[in-house]
């Protein structure tokens, strides 16, 4: 049987496997010519997609310290896989050691080795992280980015003695092998499924690596915030085959417990949203040592489009745009907007700002002041009496609060702006609990936005010196939805300095678009980054709107439109097609 060590060993390999197949040769920018050999068919036009072959380059006899280190780092580029050959650059002892599976290392460019006594060095220049999982972690700190390579004679020639734990790889490569999908866990009550960005390989092996990636698990530092069902004590391998019919046999071998009927339901939703990635996937079969996996009813063969309930957006959540019309809530299709049922329909209130909830059932809305937020039920609920349903609460006090925003356990985070800083709040099973999130608390904070499976909180913050900065926070949810605290914050948009952005929304489930004033007042920037903060590897896209622009509506998922709303009218950011409203609005956009 395979071991828990074993299983996780065979995994890393599999993913750095693709990894390297994927990345191929880039060339060390700034170093020396020596590297692989590039082999092409003269007579086969390429595709700007396809790798090319290359042939990774042994040691040459006699060669000098820079000459080893700048093979060695030429060879981990190779593709398909040749790590063996990049080892022949190592002594014996560090060759068994080294694991460049534990993380890749994306650089922009490198100056050429530089030698110190015994050692080598290589500076790198814009070089960012990614895990072993896939995840992308950053910027590699200043004091990393000095690569070192001690040296040692073994057998009469140099070997580098001590080489860096990752693979290290150019980004122009990076660019065009790698695409940014999403692995698919779930939150702590198992109700929601969550996104968690990932780069993989472009091409036939998607479906290899994205199984192989899922079945690692999560990245350790999310541990807390999402889980998986799928086992851990489990490998496929090095492939997952896909038959012409578009089923893929995912065959998990290894010491795992049998999951319950209950169990394999939520494997099978995690695995088909992951696998729905893949083009030509249409269903998929898992079995562990030769054994089906079977839900409830018995089946074997799994849909991609499995685990609709689990819908990381909400299943069944409403899909209208919500807005206010002269302090008052409306509802509807852009050329259908009217008041919505309840007091917070009738302009009594005279709202600045409204957050809906997912299912567009009741509202937070706040008042013109900014100082109180007040909830309200704006559609009856089954089985309810209307009547019932609308009443107006104050839940929250604050100084000057700004627009609410929901997720899909009930939570709803409240951002008051205080002269002093930032309060961040989140209301949930009536309650309102204060959260302490560092870098946002006690900041100049001017909004937020949490993800509907409530795991991710963004906000702007402006920064010393001018220019706004997009934050991420990765939030801990109990079991029943309650926020414990915030693990996590990292900045996704940097900002330039003298600019604000003065909206946010959700394009995507995992992308953020943004609004930033190019000429206050007529002229106005839309770009579209990704959560995590990735900057290479991903497609970014910036619209210019005309006219005065008062926000964004974003719909969470991609298959509807992202609009910058003007009071009369929304421009879609991706097609920059018009659409003209019935109502003039103050505020309009999506549930959450």
């Amino acid at each position: 049987m395979t071991t828990r060590a074993e299983a996780v060993t065979r995994q890393r390999l599999a993913v750095l496997v693709w990894l390297i197949v994927a990345l191929g040769l880039a060339g060390c920018v700034g170093l020396p010519e020596q590297g692989p050999i590039v082999t092409q068919d003269a007579d086969v036009e390429q595709d700007t997609q396809q790798a090319l072959d290359i042939d990774a380059r042994p040691p040459v006899e006699g060669a000098s310290r820079l000459q080893v280190v700048t093979g060695f780092l030429d060879a981990m580029t190779a593709w398909p896989i040749q790590t063996s050959v990049a080892k022949e650059y190592l002594t014996a002892d560090a060759a068994d050691v080294w694991t460049p599976e534990n993380e890749t290392i994306v650089y922009s460019d490198a100056q050429p080795p530089q030698q110190a006594s015994t050692e080598v060095t290589v500076e790198l220049t814009g070089a960012d992280l990614i895990d072993d999982v896939g995840s992308w972690r950053g910027a590699l700190p200043r004091r990393d980015q000095k690569l070192r390579f001690p040296m040692a004679i073994e057998d009469g020639e140099f070997r580098i003695d001590g080489p860096p734990d990752a693979l290290v790889v150019p980004a122009n490569w990076f660019q065009q092998r790698f695409q940014q999908v999403s692995l698919y866990y779930f939150t702590p009550s198992a109700e929601t499924l969550v996104p968690e960005p990932v780069f993989l390989p472009q091409g036939d092996q998607l479906a290899t690596s994205l199984v192989t990636a899922l079945l690692n698990g999560p990245p350790d530092g999310l541990r807390d915030v999402v889980g998986s069902f799928m086992p851990e004590d489990v490998s496929i391998g090095l492939s997952v085959p896909v038959s012409e019919s578009g089923v893929a046999e995912i065959n998990m071998v290894g010491e795992a417990p049998r999951p319950s009927a209950a169990e394999a339901e939520l494997m099978v939703a995690q695995m088909a949203w992951t696998l729905r990635q893949a083009p030509d996937i249409t269903a998929f079969r898992m079995r562990i040592d030769g054994e089906d996996i079977r839900v409830p009813g018995g089946a074997t063969l799994h849909s991609v489009q499995a685990g609709a309930r689990f819908d990381p957006k909400g299943a069944g959540t409403s899909t209208a745009l919500y807005g206010l019309h002269r302090g008052r809530v409306v509802t509807g299709d852009p050329v259908g907007l009217a008041p919505v049922a309840g007091a917070f329909g009738t302009g009594r209130y005279q709202l600045r700002s409204v957050g809906v909830s997912p299912d567009g059932t009741q509202a937070i809305g706040i008042t013109g002041d900014g100082t109180t937020a007040l909830r309200s039920t704006i559609a009856a609920e089954e089985g309810s009496d209307e009547n019932e349903q609308r009443g107006v609460e104050t839940v929250l006090s604050g100084v000057d609060l700004a627009r609410p925003t929901w997720d899909l356990a009930g939570g709803v985070w409240l951002l008051d702006r205080r002269l002093d800083g930032a309060a961040l709040w989140r209301l949930w099973d009536g309650r309102a609990k204060e959260i302490q999130i560092p870098g946002v608390t006690g900041h100049n904070v001017s909004e937020i936005l949490a993800s509907r499976d409530g795991t991710r909180l963004i906000a702007v913050v402006r920064r010393p010196g001018g220019g706004d900065a997009i934050l991420s926070v990765r939030i801990v949810l109990g079991a029943g939805g309650a926020a414990q605290r915030a693990l996590q914050t990292t900045t996704v948009y940097p900002g330039i300095a003298g600019r604000r952005i003065v909206s946010i929304a959700w394009s995507s489930r995992t992308r953020i678009a943004g609004l930033t004033p190019a000429r206050p007042g007529s002229l106005f920037e839309v770009d579209i980054i990704p959560a995590d903060g990735a900057e290479v590897g991903v497609d970014t896209l910036s619209t210019i709107v005309s006219g005065r622009v008062l926000g964004l509506a974003g719909p969470v998922d991609e298959n509807y439109p992202t609009y910058a709303v003007l009071a009369e009218g929304l421009v879609d950011v991706r097609t920059r097609g018009t659409v003209s409203l019935n109502l003039p609005v103050t505020q309009l956009g999506y549930a959450g």
